[in-house]
């Protein structure tokens, strides 16, 4: 998979720019205020449905404007593809090839792509929310199965919320039903995913440093965790039971895979409240390269925003070794100081 041209009208600080990019590496170069951010912000949305700058879709509309409106063309299997967003604070319209969509999620799987930024590193050091997101944002991408089930979670557990805030607890039992069933599948895969990252991950920290240090990655779920997902609904019911008054109480829901994280020990001890900001760095490193080790089959996209930042020299010279994995890649830079072979070179310049 490729992304072959793009065009952007109203989006940022872009009225209206295209651009076409090449196979490979895609080196997009430029002074600060540029929009060099904003081109990698609107390939990622069209390959993910969402920003990594913001949670308000408005906010990607041109000041003083009214909609935003993205097209990419696409290779895929051989086969020239178009991509359409539009976005006018209100509607939002997805148009892939001849087929529309309400959703933004409906992106997913499409384009699949890995993104790092120089805020990565609170995967580590942040809060649950972000590390769930990791997993949910890898998940998605790869079985589209697991969005049907996030989705009727996400909708079950909003109505069984409404239902606990108004005390009408007659009427939560239908919605802890889609609960189980839906969560059991996203607590099944997250787990997997987990134990799946611990072999590259333990490997790729060799690779970066040749200090010893005991490495494992655990999933802390709020739901007793099965390799069997029959098992899994039967603990959730059963713990749903045990913990009812308190919900009441509380007036919300208090296990589920909304309630979940992931640790990573070094050492047997949490590196979030105990690694160095070194080790850290040396974690999210490993843990990057990992997901990419995972994802080497995917087709996905390397999106890598201000290389020059959060990466010295000899983690640079790895990543690159990653490059292989993948058929397209977009990366910002201030300047092109930096050597790379065969890259195609985006100067952005102002008006």
């Amino acid at each position: 998979m490729k992304l072959k041209n793009l065009l952007l009208r109203n989006f940022r600080s872009y009225s209206f720019f295209e651009i076409a990019f090449k196979d490979n590496l895609n080196i997009i170069c430029g002074p600060n205020a540029i929009g060099k951010t904003n081109l990698l912000e609107a390939i990622y949305l069209l390959s993910t449905g969402s920003s990594f700058q913001t949670n308000h879709l408005d906010e990607l509309i041109k000041f003083n404007e009214n909609y935003f409106f993205i097209e990419a063309q696409i290779e895929k299997d051989n086969i020239l593809q178009t991509l359409k967003l539009y976005y006018d604070g209100k509607t939002k319209k997805i148009i892939h090839n001849s087929t529309t969509y309400p959703s933004f999620t409906s992106l997913l799987g499409i384009m699949p792509s890995i993104l790092h930024t120089p805020d990565d590193i609170n995967l580590i050091k942040g809060k649950p929310l972000i590390r769930r997101k990791f997993l949910n944002l890898y998940l998605a991408q790869k079985d589209p199965l697991y969005v049907h089930h996030y989705l009727r979670f996400i909708k079950a557990l909003k109505q069984k919320n409404y239902l606990l805030k108004n005390k009408n607890y007659s009427l939560i039992r239908p919605f802890e039903k889609e609960m189980v069933k839906s969560g059991a599948y996203l607590t099944l895969k997250r787990n997997e995913l987990i134990n799946n990252l611990k072999k590259p991950l333990i490997q790729n920290l060799q690779k970066l440093t040749k200090l010893k240090m005991n490495l494992d990655i655990r999933y802390l779920s709020s739901i007793t965790i099965s390799d069997k997902i029959e098992d899994i609904q039967t603990n959730f019911e059963n713990e749903l039971l045990k913990i009812k008054e308190k919900e009441q109480i509380f007036k919300t829901s208090l296990i589920g895979p909304h309630r979940d994280d992931f640790v990573l020990n070094a050492n047997e001890k949490n590196a979030k409240i105990f690694a160095s900001e070194g080790q850290k760095k040396l974690l999210l490193y490993s843990l990057m390269f990992a997901k990419v080790d995972l994802m080497k089959n995917s087709n996905a996209m390397l999106l890598i925003d201000d290389f020059e930042t959060h990466l010295d020299k000899h983690h640079k010279n790895l990543i690159k070794i990653h490059f292989k994995n993948f058929n397209q890649i977009f990366l910002t830079l201030p300047t092109t100081q930096e050597p790379f072979e065969n890259a195609n070179i985006i100067n952005l310049k102002k008006d």
